[in-house]
């Protein structure tokens, strides 16, 4: 600081007189000296005494923004900042500052001016230009109808902070994040590549690259990566989050199980990892283990009521009723209005088939959230449960009003309908226009089906590497693989082949259903293709799917790669695809109304909300299967 002159700010005229002047500037070099040492309440107290002097001195006030900031004082830090620009608006860092406040707690649409401002006194500020970008890329998250026009936006800004300083890493981050966003996963590699060639030792770029391969499911190519950034950063729980799940998708789960509980060591209430660490435990059969994070992380942290919501979920989950009641009693106690204690407390109460007080529960809760999609969810399944039919539609119907492509919302409402003993008015559960079962030819390149699935079942064993059944899947005595089978980078031929055979048949399916753009199921004809899931179950001796609907997709279905003997049952069926059955523990019950017997090279295509299940069967050969789910967009 020379002549007077603030740091901060394109100088404007100030009626003061030079002896003043000189003392102003003088006590905020000090008030600097202090607050780069850390020494914050000395650099406080000389502030106030330069606004005794003039209460509207700028860079007293933009500075005293930023220690009531570090404070933890967020509206007074934007107050006086506010302030500081009403003196003078043309102060760059000030603007800047500002909006970094603005953007932080969430108001990215409000930083935009105050960043644009910083540049437009500033042209070459590095990162008012990453930090507008920023903003421009949350606002796409917050606005889909709007986030390409936005994340298009984003990009040049990035550019521009890049050009001014190449080795500006958030920049490199964040443009690689919009490109992602964009679907362009190939620009946002080449991003961060170009950043790793300058700085190989990043944590940030390493982990950002790790991540945006995970993404692509190239979980291989991921790996490297995100050992390097925890290598560079250990006690950053990110990347071991990371980390952990790529490993699980690689299907190491012993080294994954290291990860998550790194993550829970030094992020206790971190829900991904938690809810990951369990059940990882739970399918390698460490069942001594379960749930003990819970415990721990609630000694470290005993009245925090996020975490006791957490553990009352999972405990629920594993079946552990009693300790579930005592988490959720413990969480009200610290936060009785917490939209979440209706839908625990219903949810345990189904689970201890105590179904009236369920629906009271979850009914009571709709009175202040009448658009809670979970509130809603518990109110149809009690009322299904209790044979409350009606009940059940209206739920059913307010939770499509809601989410208009809801499985749930259309399962609920044909099966009441069928509770009800009427015919299904839009004819939602109709089997033999919308169940589909085909024999599929072994694909090109094979001599004949056995040659194609002996190498369709190696592909498969190598992923099939849990003791036990995924504990919030469907699936009972059995495994199942992790992540997308059908998208994951690296993916064996036989399964790239299997799902070109898969999608090419359920095109043929979809020509065939008939035009009606009133109906939940065939309005959607035309949409865009996706694969929304793909997976593999293997059944061993009493294995079973229990009844369930498949939430994310608009057509499931199921290919028959290995049978046991018992399928040839065709008295009791074991081992078949049954449709239409609901029970749901105990109550009222409707039995399946279509059975299908499987047989390797089926495949069994039909609508994402028909509930479908399987018959337990005997026997020492296993049952195994690629079950899928396909999505429409637009």
């Amino acid at each position: 600081m020379t002549n007077g002159q603030s740091p901060f700010s394109i100088p404007v005229p100030r009626a003061a007189s030079a002896a003043q002047s000189q003392r102003i500037q003088s006590l905020i070099q000090q008030a600097l000296t202090f607050q780069t040492r850390g020494q914050l309440h000395e650099a406080e107290q000389i502030l106030r005494q330069v606004l005794a002097l003039d209460a509207a001195e700028p860079d007293a006030l933009q500075l005293l923004g930023l220690i009531a900031k570090r404070h933890g004082d967020l509206d007074q830090a934007e107050q006086l900042l506010r302030r500081s620009l009403a003196v003078n608006s043309r102060q760059p860092h000030v603007n800047y500052n500002l909006g970094n406040l603005l953007k932080d707690t969430g108001r990215p649409s409000q930083a935009l001016p105050f960043y644009e401002k910083a540049i437009l006194h500033k042209s070459d500020y590095v990162e008012a230009y990453s930090n507008r970008a920023e903003c421009l890329v949350a606002m796409a998250g917050q606005e889909p109808a709007n986030a390409r026009p936005l994340l298009e936006a984003a990009l040049p800004l990035y550019r521009r902070a890049l050009q001014l300083q190449p080795d500006y890493v958030a920049a490199r981050v964040g443009i690689a994040e919009a490109y992602l966003q964009l679907d362009e996963a190939e620009r946002a590699e080449e991003a961060l590549r170009a950043g790793l060639t300058r700085l190989p030792n990043d944590f940030y770029l390493n982990n950002s690259l790790g991540t945006a391969l995970r993404r692509q499911q190239r979980f291989e190519d991921a790996a490297p990566y995100l050992r390097r950034a925890a290598e560079r950063a250990p006690d950053r729980w990110q990347i071991w989050l990371n980390l952990g799940n790529t490993l699980l998708a690689l299907g190491q789960l012993d080294e994954a199980i290291t990860c998550l509980k790194k993550v829970v060591v030094l992020d206790p209430g971190n829900y991904a990892a938690q809810a990951a660490l369990n059940q990882a435990l739970w399918e390698t059969g460490q069942h001594a283990q379960l749930l003990n994070s819970y415990e721990w992380a609630k000694e470290r942290k005993p009245n925090d009521p996020d975490l006791l919501e957490m553990a009352a979920e999972a405990y629920i989950l594993f079946g552990r009723h009693d300790e579930a009641g005592a988490n959720i009693a413990a969480a009200a106690a610290l936060r009785p209005e917490s939209p979440s204690l209706p839908r625990l407390r219903a949810t345990l109460l189904l689970a201890q088939e105590r179904v009236a007080e369920a629906l009271e529960v979850a009914l009571e809760g709709l009175k202040t959230a009448p658009d809670d999609q979970r509130l809603l969810y518990r109110t149809a399944e009690a009322a299904l449960r209790l044979n409350r039919p009606a009940d059940a539609l209206d739920a059913a119907r307010r939770l499509g009003a809601l989410v208009p492509d809801s499985q749930f919302a259309v399962a609920f409402e044909a099966t009441a309908h069928r509770l009800m003993g009427q015919a299904d008015p839009r004819g939602l559960y109709d089997y033999d226009r919308f169940i589909h079962a085909i024999d599929l030819p072994a694909p090109v390149g094979y001599a004949d089906l056995g040659a194609f699935h002996a190498d369709l079942m190696a592909a498969l064993d190598v992923q099939h590497v849990a003791q036990h059944e995924p504990i919030e899947q469907t699936l009972r005595n059995g495994t199942q693989t992790r992540e997308n089978l059908f998208t994951r980078a690296g993916a064996a031929p036989a399964i790239l082949a299997l799902r070109e055979n898969v999608m090419a048949a359920a095109r043929r399916y979809i020509a065939g259903l008939p035009d009606d753009g009133t109906h939940p199921f065939l309005r959607r004809k035309g949409q865009e293709l996706h694969w929304a899931g793909s997976w593999s179950a293997r059944l061993r001796s009493q294995g079973y799917h229990t009844n369930h609907i498949h939430p994310e997709g608009w057509i499931s279905g199921c290919y028959y790669v290995d049978m046991p003997d018992a399928v040839a049952d065709a008295e009791g069926k074991q081992g078949w695809i049954t449709f239409g059955a609901f029970a749901q523990g105990n109550g009222a019950t409707l039995p399946w109304e279509r059975a299908i017997q499987p047989r390797p090279g089926l495949l069994v295509l039909f609508p994402s909300y028909m509930w479908h299940g399987t018959i337990p069967f005997n026997g020492d050969q296993t049952r195994t299967t690629v079950a899928f789910d396909i999505g429409g967009r637009g």
